[in-house]
């Protein structure tokens, strides 16, 4: 280093403002003497002395190119340079506002101001808006500048497009990615990851996917799964099987259709924790007219999607099983997952589920209100009539129902008639509770007989002894039993306890909630 240099080190250490600015600025542009280090220039620029200085600015503003400023988040110092008259910052400025916002008018004021000026390529810019068609002045403008050693256009409109990405607008990322897949010389990783974040935001917002070229899209999802990304995955992979998903198209997404690649993107989704895909596998495997149709996997698959919470897989696999039971513990299953799906506020699992309960007449204020005046009197009745009313209970299910025993994390289950000798009227039945009252009451009532187990057996006694209980208080009352209890023929109440017969009178709600 010459002995001026060095003398000019000396001074700006001593804390000479001029000589910091100097330092600063030569170690920005490399030469005079000192190597191109960016981070000691900015280091002597960005102490107090000199760093709100007009100067200052200018120096960082006409000594970096455009993607470096803003890569050091010197926007504010690029402003400020270009309003005190800088022509190259000027120029800097209206090129980035331009693809920052992706339209001409943005920073149009600022490239005709540097232009005006006198600097070449800003003139080139404003001269090519001027020949260029309105649709397509920001790609004409950029080609014009495209040369300019101030600005990596490629590179800037990539940043652009980074910004629109974290500030969530999809309309403005769109057009970012557009402009910078036009200007990038070939597809990058970076680019590839902009494409893949603006098809998810799309998909998230049920948008249409504007301006970019499905060749463009399959280029950068394969990109990102070779990367090990598992959204990417699952995006072609439903692209490829055709599969419409938020309103995104498949043309939209890939060139072609491959139904077995597609099924194994999609498997290799579900694998990395995408769990809807195991939905997707579902629907395609399960399909008999596809190549790829298996009856045993589609079940699996359904089964997978339902045991990691999927409510419309949790629906399904309780319809179908449903739909085959054909003995109580199977009945129990279906009904456990058709349960776990209502509570994810699924309206299928939920008018299923109502299919299942026997409708009970009257008046719920009036049915509340007579059992509060049993609640003293007649506590074990009391529950009996709750529960009657809650799960559509028939007068003998009532009365001989076991709450401690039947109750279960879905509803009740009315086990075995002790007292009944008729095979039809007495086999078990499954009644789910609908309602999140009706699995509180469940609950009190259950806690009361288990406690009080003894006592009951000597209060109660057999049903002969409950019935005349009953009736008696609902003479004193003057109650009428449908208030409380359901009515249901034998063949009725068998169809509850097989699946099939089941299926038969429930067809309509269990053809939507197997299609939906």
């Amino acid at each position: 280093m010459r002995r001026q240099d060095i003398q000019l080190l000396a001074l700006a250490r001593q804390g000479d403002a001029a000589a910091r600015s100097e330092a600063g600025r030569r170690y920005l542009v490399g030469g005079d003497g000192f190597p191109r280090h960016v981070a000691t220039g900015m280091e002597y620029l960005s102490h107090p002395s000199v760093r709100d200085r007009i100067e200052t600015a200018r120096t960082i503003a006409e000594s970096l190119p455009l993607q470096d400023l803003l890569q050091l988040q010197q926007d504010e110092a690029l402003r400020k340079a270009a309003g005190a008259g800088s022509l190259l910052a000027q120029f800097k400025l209206g090129v980035w506002l331009c693809l920052q916002h992706s339209r001409v008018d943005a920073g149009l004021s600022w490239l005709e101001a540097a232009a005006t000026g006198g600097h070449v390529e800003a003139r080139q810019a404003v001269a090519a808006l001027r020949q260029a068609r309105a649709a397509d002045a920001l790609a004409a403008m950029l080609r014009a500048v495209s040369g300019s050693a101030a600005v990596d256009v490629a590179q800037v409109a990539t940043m652009a497009a980074r910004q629109a990405r974290e500030g969530g607008s999809l309309d403005l990322l769109l057009d970012c990615v557009h402009v910078a897949l036009l200007l990038a010389p070939r597809l990058t990783h970076g680019l590839s990851d902009l494409v893949v974040a603006a098809v998810l935001l799309a998909e998230r917002e049920g948008s249409e996917l504007r301006g970019l070229l499905p060749e463009q899209v399959e280029a950068s999802l394969e990109m990102a799964i070779a990367r090990g990304e598992r959204d990417a995955a699952c995006l072609l992979g439903r692209a490829l099987c055709g599969i419409v998903h938020s309103g995104l198209a498949p043309a939209r997404l890939a060139t072609g259709s491959n139904m077995r690649k597609g099924v194994a993107l999609l498997l290799r989704s579900a694998d990395g924790g995408r769990d809807d895909a195991w939905l997707d596998l579902y629907a395609m495997h399960s399909d008999h007219r596809l190549s790829v149709s298996n009856p045993q996997l589609a079940r699996f698959f359904l089964e997978k999607a339902a045991t990691l919470g999927q409510a419309e897989a949790q629906r399904k696999l309780g319809a179908l099983a449903l739909r085959a039971a054909t003995t109580l513990a199977e009945s129990e299953q279906a009904i456990g997952w058709l349960h776990a799906a209502a509570a994810q506020d699924d309206a299928h699992a939920r008018r299923l589920l109502q299919s299942l309960v026997l409708p009970v007449a009257g008046d719920e204020a009036t049915a509340r209100s007579a059992i509060e005046q049993l609640r003293q009197s007649d506590p074990w009745l009391t529950m009996r009539l709750t529960l009657a009313r809650d799960f559509g209970l028939t007068k003998l299910e009532a009365l001989s129902v076991d709450p401690a025993e039947g109750r279960r994390p879905w509803g009740l289950l009315v086990g075995r008639n002790p007292f009944i000798t008729q095979a039809r009227l007495s086999a078990p039945r499954a009644v789910p509770a609908l309602t999140a009252q009706a699995a509180q009451n469940l609950a009190r009532a259950a806690s009361f007989f288990e406690q009080s187990r003894g006592d009951s057996n000597a209060f109660e006694g057999d049903l002969r002894r409950r019935s005349v209980r009953q009736r008696r208080a609902f003479e004193r009352l003057g109650l009428s039993e449908d208030l409380f209890f359901a009515e249901a023929s034998s063949t009725q109440l068998e169809s509850f306890r097989l699946g099939p017969k089941w299926a038969f009178r429930a067809k309509k709600p269990l053809e939507l909630a197997l299609a939906s």
